[in-house]
Protein backbone atom coordinates (compact mmCIF):
# COMPACT_ATOMS: atom_id res chain seq x y z
CA UNK A 1 0.00 0.00 0.00
CA UNK A 2 1.39 3.40 -0.97
CA UNK A 3 0.03 6.59 0.50
CA UNK A 4 1.91 9.59 -0.83
CA UNK A 5 1.81 13.30 -0.26
CA UNK A 6 2.02 15.59 2.70
CA UNK A 7 -1.43 14.65 3.98
CA UNK A 8 -0.45 11.03 4.66
CA UNK A 9 -2.08 9.64 7.77
CA UNK A 10 0.07 7.01 9.41
CA UNK A 11 -2.30 4.14 10.09
CA UNK A 12 0.19 1.29 10.25
CA UNK A 13 -1.43 -0.15 13.36
CA UNK A 14 -4.71 -0.58 11.50
CA UNK A 15 -3.41 -1.26 8.00
CA UNK A 16 -4.02 -4.64 6.47
CA UNK A 17 -7.07 -5.47 8.54
CA UNK A 18 -7.19 -7.41 11.80
CA UNK A 19 -4.39 -9.34 13.42
CA UNK A 20 -0.71 -8.62 13.26
CA UNK A 21 1.75 -7.29 15.79
CA UNK A 22 2.49 -3.57 15.97
CA UNK A 23 5.81 -2.30 17.33
CA UNK A 24 6.54 1.37 18.02
CA UNK A 25 9.24 3.58 19.46
CA UNK A 26 8.43 5.01 22.86
CA UNK A 27 7.09 8.58 23.08
CA UNK A 28 10.00 10.98 23.46
CA UNK A 29 12.58 8.56 22.01
CA UNK A 30 15.79 10.26 20.90
CA UNK A 31 19.08 9.57 19.12
CA UNK A 32 22.13 11.89 19.01
CA UNK A 33 20.55 13.99 16.22
CA UNK A 34 17.24 14.50 18.03
CA UNK A 35 13.77 13.03 18.38
CA UNK A 36 12.73 9.89 16.48
CA UNK A 37 9.44 8.10 15.97
CA UNK A 38 8.62 4.95 13.99
CA UNK A 39 6.06 2.17 13.71
CA UNK A 40 6.16 -1.32 12.22
CA UNK A 41 3.30 -3.76 11.75
CA UNK A 42 4.12 -7.44 11.25
CA UNK A 43 1.46 -9.78 9.88
CA UNK A 44 2.58 -13.43 9.71
CA UNK A 45 0.74 -15.94 7.54
CA UNK A 46 1.72 -19.37 6.28
CA UNK A 47 5.23 -18.95 4.88
CA UNK A 48 5.06 -15.16 4.48
CA UNK A 49 5.34 -12.13 6.75
CA UNK A 50 4.06 -8.73 5.62
CA UNK A 51 5.81 -5.74 7.21
CA UNK A 52 4.40 -2.20 7.02
CA UNK A 53 6.99 0.32 8.14
CA UNK A 54 6.63 4.07 8.72
CA UNK A 55 8.75 6.92 10.02
CA UNK A 56 6.22 8.97 11.99
CA UNK A 57 8.44 11.95 12.87
CA UNK A 58 7.00 15.05 11.19
CA UNK A 59 9.36 17.62 9.61
CA UNK A 60 12.70 16.07 10.63
CA UNK A 61 15.77 18.27 10.90
CA UNK A 62 18.53 15.78 10.13
CA UNK A 63 19.12 12.57 8.20
CA UNK A 64 20.25 11.18 11.54
CA UNK A 65 16.57 11.12 12.56
CA UNK A 66 15.40 9.09 9.56
CA UNK A 67 14.61 5.39 9.74
CA UNK A 68 17.29 3.15 8.23
CA UNK A 69 16.30 -0.27 9.52
CA UNK A 70 14.27 -2.47 11.83
CA UNK A 71 15.32 -5.77 13.37
CA UNK A 72 12.88 -8.25 14.86
CA UNK A 73 12.63 -11.71 16.38
CA UNK A 74 9.87 -14.32 16.30
CA UNK A 75 8.58 -16.46 19.14
CA UNK A 76 9.29 -19.49 16.95
CA UNK A 77 12.97 -18.52 16.73
CA UNK A 78 13.01 -18.58 12.92
CA UNK A 79 16.02 -16.83 11.36
CA UNK A 80 16.04 -17.87 7.68
CA UNK A 81 14.09 -16.27 4.85
CA UNK A 82 14.22 -14.26 1.64
CA UNK A 83 12.92 -10.82 0.75
CA UNK A 84 10.06 -10.78 -1.74
CA UNK A 85 8.47 -7.68 -3.24
CA UNK A 86 8.86 -4.27 -1.59
CA UNK A 87 7.26 -0.93 -2.32
CA UNK A 88 7.31 2.68 -1.13
CA UNK A 89 6.85 6.16 -2.48
CA UNK A 90 10.14 7.78 -3.52
CA UNK A 91 10.56 11.45 -2.62
CA UNK A 92 13.23 13.99 -3.57
CA UNK A 93 13.69 16.92 -1.19
CA UNK A 94 15.08 20.11 -2.72
CA UNK A 95 17.40 22.59 -1.08
CA UNK A 96 14.51 24.84 -0.06
CA UNK A 97 12.62 21.99 1.65
CA UNK A 98 10.08 21.53 -1.14
CA UNK A 99 9.73 18.01 -2.50
CA UNK A 100 8.82 16.01 -5.57
CA UNK A 101 7.24 12.56 -5.40
CA UNK A 102 8.61 10.09 -7.93
CA UNK A 103 5.87 7.53 -7.27
CA UNK A 104 5.83 3.93 -6.06
CA UNK A 105 8.99 1.88 -6.52
CA UNK A 106 11.08 -0.78 -4.84
CA UNK A 107 12.29 0.38 -1.43
CA UNK A 108 15.95 -0.34 -2.12
CA UNK A 109 16.15 -2.07 1.28
CA UNK A 110 17.54 -5.55 1.91
CA UNK A 111 16.96 -8.42 4.35
CA UNK A 112 19.68 -9.60 6.71
CA UNK A 113 19.03 -13.15 7.92
CA UNK A 114 20.04 -14.54 11.32
CA UNK A 115 20.53 -11.02 12.67
CA UNK A 116 20.70 -11.12 16.48
CA UNK A 117 18.53 -14.23 16.51
CA UNK A 118 16.03 -12.93 13.96
CA UNK A 119 15.97 -10.66 10.91
CA UNK A 120 16.77 -7.08 9.93
CA UNK A 121 15.27 -4.97 7.16
CA UNK A 122 17.99 -2.47 6.36
CA UNK A 123 18.95 0.22 3.86
CA UNK A 124 22.56 0.64 5.02
CA UNK A 125 23.47 -3.04 4.46
CA UNK A 126 24.94 -2.30 1.03
CA UNK A 127 26.86 -5.60 1.12
CA UNK A 128 23.43 -7.23 0.68
CA UNK A 129 22.46 -4.93 -2.20
CA UNK A 130 20.72 -2.15 -0.28
CA UNK A 131 20.67 1.40 -1.66
CA UNK A 132 22.00 3.33 1.34
CA UNK A 133 22.75 6.08 2.16
CA UNK A 134 19.80 7.04 -0.08
CA UNK A 135 16.29 5.60 0.42
CA UNK A 136 16.16 6.22 4.17
CA UNK A 137 12.52 6.34 5.31
CA UNK A 138 11.31 9.92 5.72
CA UNK A 139 8.35 11.24 7.70
CA UNK A 140 5.78 13.81 6.67
CA UNK A 141 6.62 17.48 5.97
CA UNK A 142 5.55 20.37 8.18
CA UNK A 143 2.02 21.76 8.04
CA UNK A 144 3.37 24.32 5.55
CA UNK A 145 3.80 21.47 3.06
CA UNK A 146 7.60 21.63 3.00
CA UNK A 147 10.41 20.18 5.09
CA UNK A 148 10.90 23.56 6.73
CA UNK A 149 13.29 22.31 9.43
CA UNK A 150 15.46 20.13 7.17
CA UNK A 151 19.15 20.89 7.14
CA UNK A 152 21.65 20.08 4.41
CA UNK A 153 21.73 16.39 5.28
CA UNK A 154 18.16 16.12 3.91
CA UNK A 155 17.37 19.20 1.81
CA UNK A 156 19.14 19.01 -1.54
CA UNK A 157 21.55 16.35 -0.31
CA UNK A 158 22.52 14.37 -3.41
CA UNK A 159 23.84 11.17 -1.72
CA UNK A 160 20.75 10.91 0.51
CA UNK A 161 18.13 11.63 -2.19
CA UNK A 162 15.74 10.16 -3.03
CA UNK A 163 14.15 9.05 0.21
CA UNK A 164 11.47 6.44 0.74
CA UNK A 165 8.39 8.05 2.25
CA UNK A 166 5.00 7.05 3.57
CA UNK A 167 4.30 3.42 4.41
CA UNK A 168 6.96 1.05 3.09
CA UNK A 169 5.70 -2.47 2.41
CA UNK A 170 7.84 -5.60 2.58
CA UNK A 171 6.93 -9.23 1.89
CA UNK A 172 9.32 -11.70 3.51
CA UNK A 173 9.25 -15.40 2.62
CA UNK A 174 10.00 -17.35 5.80
CA UNK A 175 9.65 -21.15 5.62
CA UNK A 176 7.90 -22.44 8.71
CA UNK A 177 6.26 -19.21 9.82
CA UNK A 178 2.51 -19.39 10.49
CA UNK A 179 -0.27 -16.96 11.33
CA UNK A 180 -0.01 -17.97 14.99
CA UNK A 181 3.61 -16.82 15.26
CA UNK A 182 4.36 -13.54 17.00
CA UNK A 183 7.08 -10.90 17.03
CA UNK A 184 8.76 -10.85 20.43
CA UNK A 185 11.05 -7.84 19.98
CA UNK A 186 11.86 -5.05 17.54
CA UNK A 187 14.68 -2.54 17.33
CA UNK A 188 14.52 0.56 15.10
CA UNK A 189 17.68 1.97 13.49
CA UNK A 190 18.17 5.60 12.48
CA UNK A 191 20.55 7.72 10.40
CA UNK A 192 23.38 6.96 8.04
CA UNK A 193 25.71 5.48 10.66
CA UNK A 194 25.07 1.83 11.47
CA UNK A 195 24.21 0.88 15.05
CA UNK A 196 22.20 3.92 16.20
CA UNK A 197 19.05 2.31 17.53
CA UNK A 198 15.98 2.60 19.74
CA UNK A 199 14.21 -0.38 21.24
CA UNK A 200 10.58 -0.80 20.20
CA UNK A 201 7.57 -1.91 22.20
CA UNK A 202 5.39 -4.62 20.58
CA UNK A 203 1.77 -5.61 21.12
Amino acid sequence: MILGGGALLYAVSGAGGGGGITCTTAPGATVPDGSVSATAKFTPSNGVVTVLLADTLVDPKSAGQLLSGVSFTFASGLTSGTLGSTSANLRKVAGDGSFTDLGPASTGWALDQNFNGGFELCVLCTDLGAAGPSHLLLGNPAVSGTYASANGSIAGNKPHNPFTQGIATFLINIPGVTSSDSVTSATFFFGTTEGISVQGSCQ
